[in-house]
């Protein structure tokens, strides 16, 4: 009898919790994503009779956004490396040290994909710079 209390309790909690969520997800900000959040901010719209330069300056500002971004995730990523292999968290927590690897394994994976993103970026800034004039 007193665990099946319990576990009402439990759900009540859990229900309450849940319908504060969705309170909270009710805002204007539901993008994860820094890109898609900073474009929703700015509120850019490009109309189909701009002109070229304008179509073109646009393009430019979204690579370059893009770029910048890829390299602030790419500072952040190595920071967070760094820090862990200076700070030795595998020998002061052994019992985390799977996670710790999976991590150091995973970053290095996302730092590579980051990187060939920012780069295509900044070439086809390049290229497209020199097309244009």
């Amino acid at each position: 009898m007193k665990i099946k209390m319990i576990l009402l309790n439990i759900m009540k909690i859990k229900r309450i919790q849940l319908n504060k969520m969705k309170i909270k997800n009710q805002n204007n900000y539901r993008k994860s994503f820094s890109l898609a959040f900073i474009l929703s901010c700015l509120d850019l719209n490009i109309n189909e009779n701009s002109s070229i330069l304008t179509k073109f300056s646009f393009s430019v500002f979204l690579l370059s956004l893009i770029a910048m971004l890829c390299f602030i995730n790419i500072l952040g990523f190595l920071f967070v490396y760094i820090f862990i292999q200076q700070g030795e968290y595998e020998k002061k927590y052994p019992k985390f040290k799977i996670i710790i690897n999976y991590y150091k394994n995973s970053t290095l994976i996302y730092v590579i994909i980051e990187i060939l993103i920012c780069f295509s970026c900044l070439l086809l800034l390049i290229i497209f710079s020199i097309l244009h004039f």
